[in-house]
């Protein structure tokens, strides 16, 4: 059973059901309506990381996203010697671009074990580190308009409560609903809330967490772009890098929009693509919405500062060389993306041809040539946003758009990111393609990789996030 709520909303620059639904009309790598590469600004807090590459290591990580850092967190828990290489800098693609929702609010049923397990992680972050991360346990809302949508999530509330019974989530409305959002209950038929869920700050969470990481023992190496794993008696042997060769035996790709170029030039098929999504920060105003949540065409984010961040609703699927690569992996997904996606022809397709497939060891590969990827605004998008929300909360007239800026999200065919071993290649572990979800479930994920690595027991069951799942006959499910 799979009830949602994103089976019936307008997909969401968090990327919960927008991301994923986009993908599967042909998105590839540097996509959305453009790409900025290099010019990039970085919007992650600097973090001071190593310039020299270790001998060896039990595991080498690449990708300091929230992914890859959570990944390596847990690995060094373990006692296992860690190191993570970036391209770039830490945190500075999709996981500082992200929404900043960490929640589990109308979760796909089959995800709700890891997506809470995930929230636990985040709220015991600051107690770990020894300070603020940027977590706030602010609730999360989703505004309902109609009869029929009331009903839609009671039963998926029911489903939910079935499968997690600790979960708090319930069906506000009128007094109530207004007094946490004053005004909504005259203005809406009801909301799903979550009081436990809550936001992160993209800017400089992550970038946090890694010097926590840093502190606990875990190496982090940038700029440092990976270019290919070596093997020996078809085990893995080792990571060739732009600084030369590190000895390790376990190999864990966590390069977000980046994984299935790099898992290619190895030989591993990862079907992904890319899709952008914008957003905009506003200047803070009196009677700002609280926490976090959907309204019936824009979703928004109460900042820790008091500004409020605002999302869009759909999402630009230019056609690229990867859009004719994973075309039959996709085509099961266009059967759910209704009129979330526009899809256009633009220069992405003739920049993704001319990009490298794949190279040598001793060659320059595109990671180091693009150091940052980050989408291109779609000002129309964020525009109607804005005005959406103006239209359902007119204190926001006040308001004043800050900053614009785009992120780069990575999608699978079914919504659902890859946590896994790779079968054929032994030490070798993928977690990428979180659909727009990274931010919240990353930890938790990193934590089922290194248990995996470690030879434990999952804490979360991993079967919907295996490897081969597209391949082994199993029944296609797209999971919001």
């Amino acid at each position: 059973m799979a009830i949602s709520r994103r089976s019936f909303l307008i997909g969401a620059s968090s990327g919960v059901a927008g991301a994923a639904i986009g993908a599967g009309l042909g998105i590839g790598l540097m996509s959305g309506r453009g790409w900025h590469i290099n010019s990039a600004v970085p919007r992650a807090m600097p973090v001071e990381t190593l310039t020299e590459l270790p001998a060896e290591a039990d595991v080498v990580v690449i990708g300091a996203g929230i992914a890859g850092i959570s990944t390596a967190l847990f690995l060094n828990e373990k006692g296992l010697s860690t190191v993570l290489l970036e391209k770039g800098v830490v945190a500075g693609e999709q996981s500082s671009r992200a929404f900043g929702w960490i929640y589990s609010n109308g979760w796909d049923l089959g995800k709700l074990e890891l997506t809470n397990q995930s929230k636990a992680l985040w709220q015991g972050f600051a107690g770990r580190f020894g300070e603020d991360i940027g977590f706030r346990q602010s609730g999360n809302f989703t505004l309902i308009g109609s009869d029929d949508e009331v009903e839609m999530h009671q039963e998926w509330l029911k489903a939910a409560l079935e499968v997690q019974p600790k979960m708090d989530s319930k069906i506000i409305r009128g007094s109530e609903l207004d007094a946490l959002i004053p005004g909504a209950g005259s203005k809406f038929k009801a909301a799903l809330y979550q009081a436990s869920d809550g936001t992160a700050e993209p800017t400089h969470s992550v970038s946090k967490i890694a010097m926590g990481a840093m502190r606990e023992g875990v190496k982090i190496v940038a700029p440092c772009a990976a270019r290919s794993v070596e093997r020996e008696g078809g085990k893995v042997a080792g990571v060739h890098t732009e600084k030369g060769h590190i000895k390790t035996k376990y190999v864990v790709i966590a390069g977000g929009a980046w994984s299935s170029l790099f898992a290619g030039n190895i030989g591993v098929r990862v079907p992904q693509l890319t899709l952008a999504s914008s957003m905009q920060r506003l200047s803070r105003i009196d009677g700002a919405l609280p926490g976090a949540g959907y309204g019936p065409d824009f979703t928004w984010r109460m900042q820790a500062d008091g500004e409020t961040s605002v999302g869009v609703g759909t999402s630009a699927a230019p056609i690229t060389k990867d859009s004719f690569r994973f075309l039959f992996d996709f085509l099961p997904t266009l059967r759910y993306s209704g009129d979330l996606v526009k899809v256009r022809p633009s220069r992405d397709l003739f920049e993704s041809l001319r990009m490298k497939s794949s190279w040598g060891n001793d060659e320059v590969t595109p990671f180091e040539q693009v150091r940052m990827l980050s989408g291109e605004v779609d000002r129309h998008e964020n525009d109607t946003a804005l005005a959406n929300l103006r239209r359902a909360f007119p204190q926001y007239e006040k308001a004043v758009v800050k900053e614009e800026w785009a992120g780069m999200i990575d999608a699978t065919p079914d919504s659902t990111q890859f946590v896994t071993e790779i079968p054929d290649l032994p030490g070798l572990f993928l977690i990428t393609g979180f659909s727009g979800n990274g931010l919240t479930t990353g930890p938790a994920s990193g934590q089922m990789i290194a248990e995996m690595i470690a030879g434990e027991k999952t804490t979360c069951n991993p079967s919907i996030y295996r490897f081969n799942r597209f391949t082994d006959g199993s029944e296609f499910v797209f999971r919001y």
